[in-house]
C-alpha cells in the first residue's frame, strides 16, 4: 500500500517553496522570518501547511491597531528604507497598511500570495494521490489472483 504521507509531505514542501517564490515575486520578503516559520504537518491521511498568524497580512494587509515597533524596525532595516519605525507603527496603528486600505499600487486585494500556489498545487496533489491509489489497487489485485501450478 502506498504511503500517502510521503506524497503529502512532498507536495506540501513544494507548496511552501511555491509560496516563497510568490512572496519574492510580490516583494513581500524582508527578513525571511515569516517563510522560515512556515512548516508542514503530515499525518497518515492529512497534510497542512502552517505558519505564523501574521501571514494573513500578506494576503489582506493589516488593519488599524497596535503593532510591534521592533518588527517594524526589522522590516525597515531589511528593506533598507529610510523611515522612522515609530512613525510607521503609529500610521499603521491608526489607518492600517496600504494593502489593507486598498492603496498599495502593486496589488489587488486579496493578493495572490497563497491562492495562486494553492490552485497550482491541487491538480498535482490530486494526480499524485490518484496514481498512488491506482498503483496500490493494481498491486493488490495482482497479488490476490491465484496462480495456476
Amino acid at each position: 500500500m502506498t504511503d500517502f504521507s510521503d506524497i503529502l509531505s512532498r507536495e506540501l514542501l513544494r507548496l511552501k517553496q511555491d509560496v516563497g517564490d510568490q512572496m519574492v515575486a510580490n516583494d513581500q520578503i524582508a527578513t525571511g522570518k515569516t517563510l522560515r516559520a512556515v512548516r508542514e504537518v503530515v499525518a497518515p491521511n492529512l497534510g497542512q501547511l502552517l505558519g505564523p498568524s501574521h501571514v494573513r497580512y500578506l494576503r489582506d494587509g493589516r488593519g488599524p491597531g497596535g503593532v510591534s515597533v521592533q518588527a517594524i524596525r526589522e522590516w525597515i532595516q531589511a528593506k533598507r528604507l529610510n523611515l522612522n519605525p515609530f512613525a510607521v507603527a503609529e500610521r499603521i496603528s491608526q489607518l492600517g497598511t496600504l494593502l489593507y486600505r486598498g492603496e498599495d499600487p502593486r496589488f489587488q486585494k486579496p493578493t495572490d500570495t497563497f491562492q495562486a500556489p494553492i490552485q497550482a498545487a491541487l491538480p498535482r496533489l490530486r494526480a499524485a494521490l490518484t496514481e498512488a491509489v491506482r498503483s496500490g489497487l493494481t498491486s493488490d489485485i495482482a497479488t490476490s489472483i491465484p496462480r495456476k501450478l
